[in-house]
């Protein structure tokens, strides 16, 4: 009996193992591109492709603004490194979060991007910046 539940467990480890794997990978190939839409002034794009979470959270208006002052406050990206990770999969959908440290043109950041898992594909849901350079420009 201990020997069929210590199988069972190590399954369901790989199977859990998998997917995390999958969801991490498809979220963190999503941030190159954000940082590619917001370095190209593409706002309206960003805001259009992401999930309905985040289209509840906020106004377009109001996205557009606060990406636009990232922008011009903070200049092009220079480089970005993830800082850690969390998979999150509740009845309302599959969250990934990351958090990340980006270099700017004109300053630092840390970053924490959410994606709502749909069909494998990664669609932002929040969008946290933490910068001095944004207050202090």
């Amino acid at each position: 009996m201990t020997r069929i539940f210590i199988l069972v467990a190590a399954l369901m480890l790989a199977i859990c193992g998998c997917n995390i794997s999958a969801d991490t990978s498809a979220a963190e190939q999503a941030v190159p591109r954000f940082h590619a839409l917001l370095d190209a002034a593409r706002y309206a794009e960003i805001y259009e492709k992401s999930s309905d979470d985040l289209k509840k959270a906020t106004s377009q208006k109001d996205l557009l603004a606060l990406l636009e002052a990232v922008h011009r406050k903070l200049g092009k990206t220079k480089s970005s490194e993830q800082q850690g990770w969390k998979v999150n999969h509740t009845s309302s959908g599959s969250f990934v979060i990351l958090n990340y440290k980006t270099s700017y043109a004109e300053g630092d950041a840390t970053e924490q991007f959410v994606f709502r898992l749909e069909d494998k594909v990664a669609l932002l849901a929040g969008y946290h910046i933490n910068s001095n350079a944004l207050i202090l420009k």
